[in-house]
């Protein structure tokens, strides 16, 4: 071997992009005892001691982003979008839509390994069980995902917060909603597995039901959160590790934040009615339908941050309901962007044909609509929980003006986003 080419690395496992924080992201995954009914089940992203740039030499502790089952999960969950067309989806988004519903019933048949040739394996950059940043105690968000989603589909949103020192709580919905989820009795794995409409399942009732469920979900999640703040004994049923005692201590629960995306927006507004410890509340295209029926007078803080394509006057029209005082409720919008933006395949997928196909492609750069929902979201709680804001953030946000909207409550906002997209 020539002398000048020396001893290559090995590559980088294939992974989400890196956060844009000053400290490398830690996790745990932690699953208290019992069903779905009294359990807790919750990825915590935190940041940790080592500076961001360790996040690379230590890619030896990074999670896969999705296992096997969650994999033919989120395929389950495609096969009953097409069986019933949900009523949050924005049918113009997916292209193919026709053809896709001819061989939606044996989308399954190896899924995984399709998944593998297309996308490789697929990590996340962050370290599992490194110790935590004692820098301060760190501000609380319990992020709530998305119907068909988990815990971690949202890892790029949680793992940028957590590197600007927060603190993430991402419970994983056991109610059905999520693409595939389990709990264990007795050291065996139960599967839970996506709840689909049958043709006379009003969508309405079921999906109000779990609404309340996940609401109670992410109280457990709070209530969690306090235990191991406080040092108290908590069984991870996971881990034999006695690994818990880190996060004594070291959160700041005196204004923990809600947020959520889609059914998690839905789930988050009744959270904030519901648990008045939660003291802002962050609503990511909120799937408002779950609880139009809700009489909802939730007092904290409140910012919509919206794409563009989510735009349908019965979800706005609700959502402007919660826009009675103008100086701590704001509605945006992302202007180019697409409802899936908020979750991490558009960075897994590379084919624009497979993104158009599973309604994930956006005229604005996926990294740019992240990278602006992640700053707008810390912006408001930095703002509305009197702590300093990073100059850097605001020139961010200032440079990239012409891609925000904000409407006002005064106005249609439906209409007023629909104009300031056109010019």
């Amino acid at each position: 071997m020539p002398f000048w080419r020396g001893a290559r690395e090995p590559p980088l496992p294939k992974h989400l992009p890196l956060p844009t924080g000053p400290y490398a992201v830690g996790f745990q995954d932690i699953m208290t005892p019992g069903g779905p009914e009294e359990g807790t089940f919750v990825r915590i992203y935190y940041p940790s001691t080592h500076p961001i740039n360790e996040t690379i030499n230590k890619h030896e502790l990074w999670p896969v982003w999705a296992e096997d089952d969650y994999l033919v999960g989120f395929v389950k969950f495609m096969q009953a979008m097409l069986e019933r067309w949900p009523s949050w989806a924005p049918r113009g988004e997916y292209m193919f839509i026709d053809q896709m519903e001819v061989i939606a019933p044996i989308m399954h048949i190896g899924c995984t390994q399709v998944w593998r040739f297309l996308n490789g394996i697929v990590h996340c950059p962050i370290l599992k069980g490194v110790p935590i940043s004692k820098d301060k105690r760190w501000p609380v968000i319990i992020f709530s995902h998305g119907l068909g989603c988990t815990r971690f589909a949202y890892s790029r949103i949680c793992t940028d917060l957590a590197s600007h020192g927060f603190i993430v709580a991402a419970p994983e919905h056991r109610d059905g909603s999520s693409c595939y989820s389990y709990y264990l009795d007795g050291g065996a794995k139960v599967d839970i597995l996506h709840k689909k409409l049958d043709k006379d399942d009003k969508e309405y009732s079921v999906r109000n039901d779990q609404l309340k469920l996940r609401s109670k979900e992410v109280t457990r999640t709070l209530d969690l959160l306090y235990s191991l703040n406080k040092g108290d004994k908590v069984r991870n049923v996971l881990s034999d590790e006695d690994s818990l005692i880190r996060f004594a201590d070291q959160l700041d629960l005196t204004t923990p934040v809600g947020a959520g995306h889609s059914f998690g927006g839905a789930t988050t507004l009744l959270s904030l009615e519901q648990d008045p410890r939660l003291k802002v509340g962050l609503i990511l295209d909120g799937w408002l339908f779950p609880l139009k029926d809700e009489k909802l007078a939730p007092t904290q803080p409140i910012v919509f941050i919206n794409t563009e394509s989510f735009l349908n006057r019965s979800n706005i029209s609700r959502m402007r309901d919660f826009l009675h005082d103008a100086e701590d409720r704001r509605m945006l919008f992302i202007k180019g962007s697409v409802h899936q933006n908020h979750i991490d395949a558009p960075f897994i997928f590379k084919s624009v044909t497979i993104k158009k196909i599973i309604g994930m492609h956006s005229e604005t750069d996926p990294m740019v609509v992240l990278e602006l929902n992640n700053k707008l979201m810390m912006h408001f709680i930095l703002s509305r929980l009197k702590m300093d804001i990073d100059p850097s953030l605001e020139s961010y946000l200032e440079h990239h003006e012409s891609v925000i909207i904000e409407a006002s409550h005064h106005e249609s906002a439906e209409q007023e986003a629909t104009e300031s997209a056109s010019r």
